[in-house]
């Protein structure tokens, strides 16, 4: 934040290019409400539906995430109720959901705001990684967080070539932090310990392979405990890291020109090269034969397939 400045606010418009990465910022800004001031600081420096009914009700026709980093107020939306809001909390606003928010008399606040549209956000919105019913999120006062906020207030003033591109990526990596913050805090240390522990007998059983079970007995825990601490901590159930683990070794593999799609099957003990090469093309979208020659001719495998490209099971 500027220190002679109490009050930022920058609306943007959007060029086609940064449209087409399917996430832009249309706005941000900061606001230091003092005590006992009138909210918004400066109602016209934004337009007037954003403005004049931010504290008795609006509708958004984009997103916006707003961070307050000192004081406390008061939040309400839609689908989700009233609540207070203090520093180190996020307010999520959702295009077409009514909320009101306000700043507490005795203490004012600080925010920083971004709002954001485009097909990719909307994605994040219907497959549930955030949503109207939870719109306040309390991660506490997080340096990432305020730096991705700087960063974006910085691009707003500079305008520099390619800015909005850079905007909507700063976007996304606000929206994992808060989704990272939010996961580490609903995870104890000792899962964390279980979860590193279990990685490092995975490791070690690339090559040879492993049955889950024997897993979760080497690292002391039933088999239902290790799949509810791992899949919540990694998104993946053992099975499907485990299985992620093993196509990564075998792409590193079949690069060896010497060894011929039956021998990586064979080294890394896969029942037979048939039954490998159903999970490989399951997991790589490709077939080993495909990944091989791509890797020979230098190009990504054929079917449009990039040769990073990893499917979920």
């Amino acid at each position: 934040m500027n220190n002679t400045e109490v009050t930022f606010s920058r609306y943007l418009p959007v060029n086609p290019e940064a449209l087409r990465w399917e996430i832009h910022c249309n706005d941000a800004g900061y606001s230091q409400v003092p005590p006992g001031a009138s909210y918004p600081l400066d109602p016209d420096a934004h337009p007037k539906g954003y403005a004049d009914t931010v504290v008795t009700g609006r509708l958004l026709p984009e997103f916006q995430v707003v961070y307050i980093v000192a004081g406390r107020g008061h939040f309400q939306a839609e689908r989700m109720g009233s609540c207070s809001v203090s520093a180190g909390d996020i307010m999520i606003l959702f295009p077409g959901v009514r909320h009101a928010y306000r700043p507490s008399r005795e203490t004012g606040w600080h925010e920083y705001w971004v709002g954001f549209s485009g097909e990719h956000a909307y994605r994040l919105w219907h497959n549930g990684l955030f949503c109207p019913e939870q719109a306040v999120h309390h991660i506490g006062l997080n340096q990432e967080v305020l730096a991705d906020y700087e960063q974006i207030v910085r691009l707003c003033r500079q305008q520099t070539p390619g800015f909005q591109v850079r905007m909507g990526a700063l976007v996304l990596q606000l929206l994992a932090h808060i989704h990272s913050i939010e996961t580490t805090s609903r995870t104890a240390v000792g899962d964390s310990e279980l979860v590193q522990r279990t990685r490092t007998v995975m490791q070690q059983c690339l090559d040879t392979g492993i049955e889950v079970e024997a897993i979760a007995e080497q690292v002391g825990v039933g088999y239902s405990r290790l799949l509810e601490v791992f899949r919540h901590y990694t998104g993946l159930t053992p099975y499907q890291y485990f299985l992620q683990l093993r196509i990564h070794r075998a792409k590193e593999l079949l690069q060896n020109p010497r060894l011929s799609i039956k021998e990586v099957a064979a080294r890394m003990n896969f029942e037979n090269q048939y039954y490998f090469s159903r999970l490989f093309k399951n997991k790589a979208g490709v077939s080993p034969s495909q990944w091989k020659s791509g890797l020979t001719a230098g190009k990504q495998p054929p079917n449009g397939q990039p040769r990073i490209q990893e499917r979920r099971r």
